[in-house]
């Protein structure tokens, strides 16, 4: 549901009614006391918006500001940060940064640069600039939305002045995001001398609005087509190739994209929950029944500090007051308890009770989407999109455990359909020029984008030579997509394969073990222009891929000088030739 702003709201009656129309993609009428005539032009204010995303979220709401702004009277220029000229901050009017942070409240791929930039002391002063900034987070991880705070006081510490609060925004970012870009327009329409009531949208954006697409609030329900488990026998994985249908969806996607899924919860872990908490099942919440809410709508197993807090209103167990009080004064206390239980040892630790099924449920969040990357090509499987995930199962405190949408995927028979849309990333895609030679990291699950690359090279026909880095486990069992891999190999579509399979020797190997072997040769291709592809986990394999490749820079390029080699690396970065889709 699209958010109206409600009366208590900071703006008249008139704004609040344009602002009502604005949010729901149409535009109320123009009171009869206004003039027909067209009114006189008047000088478009200046915005710039620029976006630092990992996953594609904050580009998106960067584009939505802009349609969004631009209805209110603006002139809007938007700029990925990566491409961003610096040179430009001290002049800009006004300012918009919309960024999403990730890993250890490190700034996304793109905006490390600018990062870097600003809070050095080559930063110029910013009087005179009016800035807003939009940040993107998740409230699981201790450093929320760090790099959206960290340049918001960069920016005011130089001398800007804030054109609107910083909005910090948890996973669920699209209702504040509504409000924060409205109260936004109401200040470009203000600084820009235009009244909200005298705007009018150009028949594009009202069409674009107006469109009835499957997205993020309209989930496609996609029928699953295949479920196969792609590692053998003896493995400890359990990693899937689930294909979905896309007939009738008209939804479209590029190699390089991420799919979202909105995952149910299991019966098994939603019924013990209900029990532990004291209800049954089939208590009704708005005409709907507990189970079949929880089922679809809310996260039953993520422990949050809030919900703890949230607990202890209606719990005078000492024990939970005194743990949310140490969690409070140190996030460190709230992560070890956390480690490994879910919300139901806690409700059975503590006893928590509550005082109704709807104060229960009001303290859960809803169910996020889940993004996974895109193993397939539309030109070699149209009307399909296809996945590789690994499942998640573990035992923890005695209990066993599974994650959400990976065991959600596994357990869906062919035939029953699961909701999705297309998350597009713009960023990772596979190198402009057919003849461009393709280096791709990627163990495990980061094999997916580049089966979808290799894929759509082959498709079209692209001579571009391509290099391979894969790993896992063991050979035998967890070679992913072998049969496809070797094929290409033996056609020669892939020109080079290393494989590291960490446990099929006493010493363990890891791709960046490969790389460092194949240093002089993975130098040359860069040195010919080679793209660099890394896929997979952020906290360890992507940060080891990193410190490799800036030594085998140093080691076979700048001659040992290891800042030459990072300036080498980081220009890599910038030009979009070294990208990474790490999670």
């Amino acid at each position: 549901m699209i958010p109206f702003i409600p009366e208590t709201a900071p703006f008249t009656d008139e704004q609040r009614a344009w602002l009502n129309g604005f949010l729901a993609g149409t535009f109320a009428r123009q009171p009869s006391s206004v003039p027909t005539e067209e009114p006189i032009a008047t000088p478009r204010l200046p915005v710039t918006v620029v976006w630092g995303s990992q996953t594609g979220n904050a580009e998106l709401l960067a584009k939505d500001t802009r349609k969004k702004l631009e209805a209110a009277g603006a002139e809007v220029t938007v700029f990925d940060l990566a491409d961003y000229p610096k040179e430009r901050l001290a002049h800009e009017s006004y300012f918009v940064v919309i960024t999403s942070t990730y890993g250890e409240g490190e700034p996304p791929d793109n905006a490390q640069d600018f990062h870097t930039f600003l809070l050095s002391e080559a930063a110029p002063r910013l009087e005179g600039v009016y800035f807003a900034v939009l940040a993107l987070g998740d409230t699981n991880y201790p450093d929320f939305c760090q790099t959206g705070k960290q340049l918001d006081a960069r920016m005011a510490a130089l001398g800007a002045q804030r054109w609107l609060e910083r909005v910090d925004c948890d996973v669920e970012f699209e209702e504040p995001f509504e409000m924060w870009i409205a109260e936004l327009a109401v200040k470009a329409a203000a600084a820009g001398d235009q009244s909200p009531s005298a705007l009018t949208p150009s028949q594009e954006t009202v069409e674009e609005v107006a469109a009835t697409t499957y997205s993020k609030k309209r989930p496609f329900p996609a029928a699953l087509i295949i479920n196969q488990r792609l590692n053998a026998i003896g493995s400890s994985k359990d990693t899937r190739h689930v294909s979905l249908s896309l007939a009738g969806s008209r939804l479209n996607y590029e190699v390089g994209d991420a799919l979202g899924v909105r995952p149910h919860n299991a019966p098994e872990t939603v019924f013990p929950l209900i029990e532990a908490a004291g209800f049954t099942p089939g208590m009704r919440i708005g005409g709907e029944s507990l189970a079949s809410l929880l089922t679809s709508r809310y996260d039953v197993c993520k422990l949050t500090l809030g919900f703890l807090q949230d607990a202890a209103r209606f719990c005078d167990n000492p024990a939970l007051g005194q743990l949310v009080t140490a969690a409070e004064q140190n996030r460190d206390a709230f992560i070890e308890y956390a480690w490994g239980r879910e919300l139901i040892d806690a409700i059975e630790q503590f006893r928590i009770r509550w005082p109704s099924p709807e104060a229960f449920v009001q303290s859960l969040k809803k169910i996020t989407p889940r993004l996974y990357s895109i193993s397939s090509s539309p030109k070699a499987h149209p009307e399909e999109v296809h996945l590789t995930v690994g499942v998640v199962r573990y035992e923890s405190h005695g209990r066993a455990r599974a994650g959400l949408c990976s065991t959600y995927l596994a357990e869906l028979d062919p035939g029953s359909t699961a909701e999705i849309y297309v998350q597009p990333n713009k960023h990772f895609k596979p190198p402009p020029g057919s003849d461009t030679p393709m280096i791709m990291v990627g163990p495990g699950t980061g094999i997916a984008p580049f089966r979808a690359f290799l894929e759509e090279r082959e498709a079209i026909g692209a001579k571009g030579k391509n290099w391979l880095f894969f790993g896992d486990q063991h050979a035998a069992t967890d070679f992913l997509y072998r049969e496809t891999i070797e094929a290409w190999l033996k056609s020669g579509h892939l020109t080079e394969l290393e494989t590291a399979f960490s446990r099929d020797q006493a010493t363990k190997v890891y791709v960046q073990d490969r790389m460092r072997a194949r240093g002089r040769e993975l130098a040359r291709w860069l040195e010919e222009g080679a793209h660099l592809y890394v896929c997979g986990d952020a906290s360890r394999m992507a940060k080891d891929v990193d410190c490799t490749l800036r030594a085998i820079v140093a080691a076979e390029i700048t001659g040992g000088d290891t800042s030459a080699a990072d300036h080498y690396v980081d220009a890599l970065s910038k030009a979009k030739r070294y990208v990474r889709d790490v999670y």
